[in-house]
């Protein structure tokens, strides 16, 4: 089962239609979340037809839309899809994939799938992220208790070794779980409206006992920046917002006040020059510093 969170994503979806259909083992389903019902409804027409284009299969990819809500998070929109996946009895592995990835070896599906009938079934799984250079993302890494609290990631050295890592937390752009085997079933946090909702995911569902693991293979080639068109204030103000819940969350409380008041700075000697993002990142410190959201 694959799924995608979708928002102003139809420049991209198609190539990872393509991609999809042209698996050895092509997903029992393609769950599409769109996220912009209103201002860019998703057509599945064009995507069908990349997959018939580029492929020799009978069989043709199998999709489904899921209406969301407008502007809704990457988080919530993966609740979305894994609260219907659960209501119709689904009781098996989700791969949740960004819209602008690309699975251009045909084997991804098939790799990943051999991996995880290896691992514990409450494993949080995720994959080497490439960007189109061949370089390693920041797919994974490790949370330390002092200010450069997540300057340890993994590096080309890793994805060379070949080997499968315990890792803190793993990017949600390429990101395996099953979420039936968690208690509670493994959900996102939706106080975490743009990034770091995957960290956080990892951490928490890592302190009831769950491995959180990194995969060198598959890889999956990562577009960045393409899979959707929000407006840079709404991004800085949403980004904010996660960034400083995840340091009230997760990190001691000097590090969240020295890290914020370093923001707060920033932001305003940059406000002459980008007085749209800097207020935006202003309007973000007050809701992320205010009553702190329950977790799911």
């Amino acid at each position: 089962m694959v799924v995608t969170v979708a928002y102003h994503s139809e420049a991209v979806l198609p190539e990872l239609a393509r991609d999809l259909a042209r698996q050895r083992q092509p997903p029992q389903l393609w769950l599409l979340v769109d996220n912009s019902p209103l201002s860019a409804p998703l057509d599945l027409e064009p995507l069908r037809t990349a997959g018939r284009l580029h492929t020799d299969k009978a069989a043709p990819l199998v999709l489904r839309r899921l209406a969301g809500h407008e502007g809704d998070g990457f988080g919530v929109g993966c609740n979305r899809a894994l609260d219907l996946l659960a209501a119709q009895g689904w009781d098996g592995w989700v791969w949740l994939l960004n819209p602008d990835t690309r699975l251009q070896g045909g084997e991804e599906l098939a790799q990943l799938g051999h991996q995880l009938a290896r691992l514990p079934q409450r494993t949080v799984v995720g994959t080497a992220v490439l960007d189109d250079h061949g370089g390693l993302e920041a797919s994974g890494g490790w949370i330390d208790p002092g200010l450069a609290f997540r300057s340890r990631r993994l590096e080309a050295t890793d994805l060379a070794a070949g080997a499968p890592r315990a890792v803190d937390w793993l990017s949600g752009c390429s990101l395996a779980l099953r979420p039936s085997a968690h208690e509670p079933p493994a959900r996102f946090d939706p106080a975490f409206p743009l990034y770091y909702e995957d960290m956080d995911l990892c951490l928490r569902l890592s302190s009831r006992g769950a491995p959180v693991v990194w995969l060198p293979q598959p890889t999956v080639r990562h577009h960045r920046g393409l899979g959707s068109n929000a407006a840079v204030p709404l991004r800085q103000r949403l980004s904010t917002i996660s960034y400083l819940r995840f340091l009230r969350r997760h990190c001691p409380p000097w590090v969240l006040l020295l890290r914020t008041l370093r923001l707060l700075a920033l932001t305003l000697v940059r406000l002459p020059l980008q007085p749209r993002r800097s207020l935006a990142v202003l309007q973000g410190i007050g809701p992320a510093l205010g009553p702190n959201p329950i977790q799911p």
